[in-house]
């Protein structure tokens, strides 16, 4: 007679075989993994929720920092992930077509948009969909949109004078003022929250969308399941936000415009232009780019500025060097008012400070990942199998030492002066991303910067409130928070 078995024993067994698979799994990783010679934290070479749980903690930016002087310069994040601080690394990896395509974490990113210049993996496709849009991002595009960009920094003053002499959050009204002008340069109105003096709530949506598309890009599993079951359950993930609330937002203001009219020189008028004569992009293409305006164009540029300002708060050298050039242009008959982007592009200092300010405070604070092409790569004498996902992030690259000197932790704006040296450096500025992924939205941030903060330091004063505690709040993005300033107007 065949003896049955307990559903006790079948328990214990299917223990001990779990138990002997994590076991074997284990030393695998840390032994026998092609990456097992690389340095790094232990639960790191074993899941990536290693990753999600450094985005999840809100200072992954300066974690990344302190394991890399830990490490050395290249440190094992993940099983199958490297993070990568040395120089030439960097370039290989960056560079115009190298073939280092976005990793599978981007696919949390892009969800289900065919129009994704963020998160699309495919170069080819990429190329060809960057390509349509381009134009209308270009700087000779925005300078013609310049007026527009007036009217935002006239009523970003008008608020500024009526609560002259009090304090303010500058981090918040900086957004509202970057979040106006994607409003007027894209559909030829701004939103108004500068005039409401209020979001409604808006900033907060965006940081939380952003700052849990941070982990599920390391817990893609659980983002795809949610998307199976979201007809069901509903949203429950802030990361599908980008792709839901903020693409029906984007949908409702093209709608407004087309019943209004505007311009067309503003983004969409160009990007319906376009439409004339490439027929390949489709409504739905330019609905998907108008999200991403909405969704990423302000919080980023925000945080340049609050990062500008706050560095100048407390270098009082750097601060009075700049308005003395301010002053001295002045004099010269070099700045009108509104001052103009060609004449605030001329102040050196001014474009050395914006320079040293998103060095020291680039606005991503995560790893671009890239897969490494057939063939492999080498970094020294170290090979890194194909397949490998590796990467840096933009606060390691811009405080190496080997690349910026021993005050590579220190503001200091004149490491930008020197023609020659400002050459190489912008090899190795990481703020707007690199080669083929740079940015689209770079030359936005730019004319924005350039304009406002000439316009600002020469009509006010900014003093930091005594005790004035600031916090870098660290998702996707690397947020300011606390930087609370008391305006004065400056005597004419």
């Amino acid at each position: 007679m065949l003896a049955t078995t307990s559903p006790f024993l079948v328990s214990l067994y299917a223990a001990e075989i779990f138990i002997c698979g994590v076991l074997l799994y284990v030393i695998y990783q840390c032994f026998f993994s092609p990456l097992a010679k690389y340095p790094g934290p232990f639960w790191a070479k074993l899941t990536k929720l290693y990753r999600a749980s450094l985005s999840l903690r809100g200072h992954g930016h300066r974690d990344f920092i302190a394991l890399h002087k830990r490490y050395g310069n290249l440190v094992r994040v993940a099983p199958n992930e490297l993070s990568i601080a040395d120089p030439e690394a960097f370039r290989e990896i960056y560079k115009a077509g190298n073939n280092f395509h976005k990793a599978a974490a981007y696919n949390v990113v892009q969800g289900t948009r065919s129009f994704d210049l963020v998160g699309q993996r495919n170069e080819k496709i990429h190329s060809e969909q960057r390509k349509l849009v381009a134009r209308a991002y270009s700087m000779h595009s925005m300078v013609l949109l310049e007026p527009k960009v007036d009217i935002v920094i006239s009523q970003m003053v008008d608020q500024l004078d009526k609560i002259d002499g009090e304090t303010i959050d500058l981090g918040f009204w900086l957004q509202l003022y970057a979040f106006d002008i994607i409003g007027a340069i894209s559909f030829s109105k701004p939103f108004g929250y500068i005039e409401a003096a209020n979001d409604h709530g808006l900033f907060l949506r965006i940081q939380n969308s952003m700052s849990s598309l941070a982990w599920l890009m390391h817990a893609g599993w659980i983002f795809r399941l949610h998307q199976k079951l979201s007809p069901v359950i509903g949203n429950w993930l802030a990361g599908a936000d980008r792709n839901g609330h903020f693409f029906r937002l984007a949908v409702q203001e093209i709608s407004a415009r087309k019943e209004r009219g505007g311009d067309s020189k503003d983004i969409l008028g160009q990007l319906f232009t376009t439409q004339k004569t490439k027929s390949q992009l489709t409504d739905q293409d330019i609905a998907f780019m108008m999200t991403s305006n909405v969704f990423g164009g302000s919080d980023t540029t925000a945080t340049s500025l609050c990062a500008a300002f706050l560095l100048l708060l407390r270098n009082p050298d750097a601060y009075e060097r700049l308005m003395d050039e301010f002053k001295q242009k002045k004099a010269q008959g070099k700045l009108s008012d509104p001052i103009t982007f060609e004449e605030a592009e001329s102040c050196e200092y001014l474009q050395a400070v914006m320079y040293e300010s998103m060095r020291l405070h680039p606005p991503f604070g995560m790893i671009m990942d890239r897969d490494v092409p057939a063939g492999g790569m080498r970094i020294g004498k170290d090979y890194i199998p194909e397949g490998t996902v590796v990467g840096t992030i933009p606060w390691v690259i811009h405080t190496l030492p080997e690349i910026w000197g021993p005050d590579a932790e220190e503001f200091r704006p004149e490491r930008w002066l020197d023609q020659e040296r400002q050459s190489y450096y912008k090899r190795f500025f990481f703020n707007f991303g690199g080669g083929s992924r740079t940015c689209l939205g770079k030359n936005i941030s730019w004319l924005e910067m350039t304009k406002l903060i000439p316009t600002l330091l020469m009509r006010y004063d900014f003093k930091p409130v005594e005790g004035m505690k600031v916090v870098e709040n660290c998702g996707a993005l690397v947020l300011l928070e606390g930087v609370e300033v008391q305006v004065t107007k400056r005597a004419t």
